[in-house]
């Protein structure tokens, strides 16, 4: 049997995961009695995990006297979502069966050589509480699991709640979410228990993620052109909340960031399609999260850009190490903040409330809706490009810091409209120009951490060997400004050259 699962899924404390039930929202949605097993899972892979790599995980799962294969492709979170193909076979005993891996079709399972090497890296112990939820149109399941998770001698526990459609429209898991979310204390999950355990057997944190290219078509609906991107700027900032607890959280603040104003973007560029649409909560939600993570990627940014290389350079200055440690303080005290934030309440309904929203943005039936997207990219990006063009002028040198900031905030946002249509242009074209401007935004983000360094620095600290440690830092880095704005004229220059592939 093959299908696709949509499911949200909540984590929240084994005492939490007890009141479910009586969440008002659950309760007045239970159709029948709840059903309670044990379960037991191993999953299989190469030593080197060439089935995670394929986007892929291998589950052998003892269900009572039952055992059931279950090879589950490529986890897709978009909208705090996951979506799954599965292919599953129940087994009368233990062991893989391998023509029911042939049988899924997928390539890696026609190497002769990948059985030999098969092996289990972890496992999975749960007790499991099914609901089933249902209301007009729609019916839920609601499984409560609480357990742990085994790899080798080392162990984490598992208390988490799935929600997976059965029938109806996915956004009907947002309000129950949403429910329980609000009467108990509870994060969104952005990691399957698949990729918890991989984590645990390789005995490493969970990692940031970057934004993937989005597929886009010339021919299809700005509707669903929007939401395509709406989605994949919620999964995008979904999928960097594990991160921001261990030791990534610095990159995983950026990238949540970096989602959050893609985001924004986005709700400048389809403009024309919210018109009537009540959009200043989200919009404060939004900005209400940048607050919280600003702090921290500044400082971060301070501390490695600014602070290291002239530390390294200096390494036998007492001063300066005295002043790298208090903004290392100062970084960790930030970024604990931002952890803080994304862990609360308020992130946990914000994220659910922005998930339920992009799955359908905008009336695709409106005639806004319906414009074809070619048109609609090459307007918006024309409109983009002719503002970034007339901010530069000529020639970058003549401009003061203010212009140039302004000038990397006007061609970050045309880089973001190039990324989200990128796939309506030919690669050799739409590249270069890509590559062009995050150069030249590189360059002149470097340009402007140089302009606030020098005040940063002279807020921070009044002693005498404080000044003399600032005032080493500032000279080391006046000796780079000319070579940046070198770099960044260069990228101008190489950017007017260039005929944008929307021309």
């Amino acid at each position: 049997m093959d299908h696709t699962e949509t499911e949200l899924k909540l984590a929240l404390d084994a005492q939490a995961l007890k009141r479910v039930p009586r969440v008002a929202a659950v309760a007045a949605a239970k159709r029948g009695r709840a059903q309670t097993k044990d379960l037991v899972s191993t999953y299989y892979d190469t030593p080197d995990c060439v089935l995670r790599q394929a986007g892929l995980s291998l589950r052998l799962r003892r269900r009572g006297r039952d055992w059931i294969q279950t090879v589950k492709r490529s986890v897709v979170v978009h909208s705090g979502l996951f979506e799954r193909h599965e292919w599953e076979i129940v087994l009368a005993q233990p062991g893989l069966n391998l023509p029911h891996l042939l049988s899924t079709g997928l390539d890696i399972f026609k190497q002769d050589e990948l059985y030999p090497k098969l092996q289990p890296l972890f496992s999975t112990h749960v007790r499991r509480t099914t609901h089933i939820l249902a209301g007009e149109g729609w019916e839920v399941e609601l499984a409560l699991d609480h357990g742990r998770l085994v790899a080798g001698e080392r162990e984490q526990a598992i208390a988490e709640i799935e929600l997976e459609m059965r029938h109806g429209p996915a956004e009907m898991v947002f309000p129950l979410a949403h429910a329980i979310a609000a009467a108990l204390p509870c994060q969104v999950l952005a990691q399957a228990k698949s990729d918890r355990g991989y984590d645990l057997a390789a005995n490493t944190a969970p990692q940031s993620f970057k934004a993937k290219p989005l597929r886009l078509s010339a021919d299809m609906a700005t509707g669903q052109a929007f939401a395509a991107i709406a989605r994949d700027c919620v999964g995008h900032l979904s999928a960097n909340q594990p991160a921001i607890a261990g030791p990534h959280a610095a990159e995983a603040v950026h990238q949540m960031r970096v989602a959050l104003r893609r985001l924004r973007s986005a709700l400048k560029i389809f403009k024309p399609l919210l018109i009537g649409a009540d959009m200043d909560g989200l919009r404060d939600q939004i900005r209400w999260v940048l607050s919280q993570l600003g702090p921290a990627r500044d400082a971060e940014v301070f501390l490695t850009e600014i602070v290291a290389p002239v530390c390294a350079d200096h390494a036998e200055a007492p001063a300066l190490t005295q002043l790298w440690q208090e903004f290392q303080r100062r970084r960790d005290a930030e970024v604990e903040t931002a952890s803080q934030a994304v862990a609360s309440t308020r992130f946990t309904l914000m994220l659910l409330e922005l998930g339920r929203w992009s799955l359908c943005p905008t009336d695709m039936d409106s005639p806004q809706a319906q414009v074809p997207l070619a048109g609609f990219a090459r307007k918006v990006l024309r409109r983009q490009w002719r503002r970034v063009q007339k901010a530069g002028g000529k020639d970058l040198g003549h401009l003061p810091a203010e212009q140039l900031h302004q000038l990397r905030i006007l061609g970050k946002q045309l880089r973001y409209g190039a990324e989200f249509f990128a796939s309506l242009y030919p690669k050799t074209k739409i590249k270069p120009l890509l590559t062009t401007l995050a150069s030249l935004q590189q360059n002149l983000g470097e340009l402007n951490d140089l302009a606030v360094a020098g005040p940063r620095l002279a807020r921070s600290g009044q002693s005498a060997s404080w000044g003399w440690a600032a005032g080493l830092i500032c000279g080391w880095h006046e000796t780079r400004r000319p070579l940046l704005m070198k770099a960044a004229r260069q990228d101008w220059k190489s950017l007017r050259k260039t005929t944008p592939p929307w021309d």
